[in-house]
């Protein structure tokens, strides 16, 4: 696993406080960093895109289960805008394979843990951001 993968996550999603060093990286993977909002509400997919440009492997995004947002409806939000089903979305030129996201409550930290690993496999599967780019 080499991926360098940036999590956009809500405080309030699945807690972190065990698996996170004081850098705000995933100590239970390598080169997962975690930067935290109030509400998953507040990401906004240039976020994404600026992650990704910035030389991320790949983005997850993660907030509350859906249902369930402290702050009443953040998570719908960023997941619409994340399917393109609300303004403002992803860029088309946004390689949608490289983002993720995962909607947990705060007692599944094994959950992200293991959907970061899974993600990490996956996008270790894709060419290299630089190839892609030179196409």
């Amino acid at each position: 696993m080499s991926a360098k993968v940036i999590s956009l996550m809500c405080e309030r999603s699945c807690d972190l406080s065990e698996h996170v060093d004081e850098k705000g990286q995933l100590k239970d993977v390598n080169g997962v960093y975690i930067v935290k909002f109030p509400c998953s509400g507040m990401i906004q997919p240039l976020m994404v895109e600026a992650a990704l440009k910035s030389g991320a492997e790949g983005v997850i995004v993660t907030g509350c289960q859906i249902g369930d947002c402290y702050y009443r409806e953040g998570n719908k939000m960023i997941r619409e805008r994340l399917l393109g089903e609300r303004p403002p979305g992803l860029k088309k030129t946004v390689d949608r394979r490289r983002v993720l996201g995962v909607w947990l409550s705060k007692v599944q930290p094994a959950r992200f843990i293991n959907d970061v690993k899974e993600f990490i496999a996956h996008i270790d599967k894709l060419e290299p951001i630089q190839a892609e780019a030179k196409k």
